[in-house]
């Protein structure tokens, strides 16, 4: 089980994200705090997932340097902010956050970002005007000519395919069921019109959902 770091200047807001990751069961919830403990809370706890919530005009995080023999350890950090996004995230993506999302955003998806970002992937909300990186994993806007809106939860099944894991792997990664991956894996072949693994990562490709 994932182990995760909740960081919020506000206690209301640490409580929410504790109690809706807590409910999801796919994480441990390892600690809360405020930001001028990041450092030493990553140091004692060696979360796996970092997830910090932005109040309005709070700057994102910078990273932070651990020592030499704890570098293997840093955790990947996912950042909720107020909307616009186009106001911070990008920043925040420079910075080293594998995930942005709006702080409003439902909890499913903040929940699907959080395993994404553990597996070592990287999510954005649609329509966030950054460059394309390695890796990425992105919900693109529907539309004519537009790639399949496919949820967090089948993108971050759809990249764990294309490096070429097999569906029981891909469940240990997102600690989830091999069920709920076929579940996943069926959503994605549909929106996707395919019905292979191989065809599942070449459509991927060619609608820019996957960087490989």
């Amino acid at each position: 089980m994932k182990r995760v770091l909740v960081v919020a200047r506000a206690p209301a807001a640490r409580a929410g994200l504790q109690a809706m990751l807590a409910r999801s069961g796919a994480f441990s919830v390892v600690g809360a705090g405020a930001r001028g403990s990041l450092a030493g809370s990553i140091a004692e706890l060696e979360p796996d997932v970092v997830v910090v919530a932005l109040e309005r005009g709070e700057e994102p995080p910078l990273p932070v340097v651990l020592p030499p023999d704890a570098a293997a350890r840093a955790p990947a950090v996912v950042v909720l902010g107020p909307a616009p996004l186009d106001g911070w995230a990008p920043r925040a993506l420079r910075l080293g956050a594998r995930g942005v999302l709006e702080r409003g955003a439902a909890a499913a998806g903040i929940v699907a970002a959080v395993e994404a970002a553990a597996a070592g992937l990287v999510v954005l909300p649609p329509g966030l005007a950054v460059p394309a990186a390695r890796g990425l994993v992105r919900a693109a806007p529907g539309g004519r000519g537009a790639a399949p809106s496919l949820s967090p939860r089948e993108l971050a099944v759809l990249q764990l395919v294309g490096a070429g894991l097999g569906n029981r792997a891909i469940a240990e990664q997102l600690a989830i069921s091999e069920h709920t991956v076929k579940t996943h894996m069926a959503g994605l072949f549909a929106k996707l019109g395919v019905s292979t693994r191989a065809e599942a990562v070449a459509a991927g490709v060619r609608a820019g959902l996957l960087m490989l």
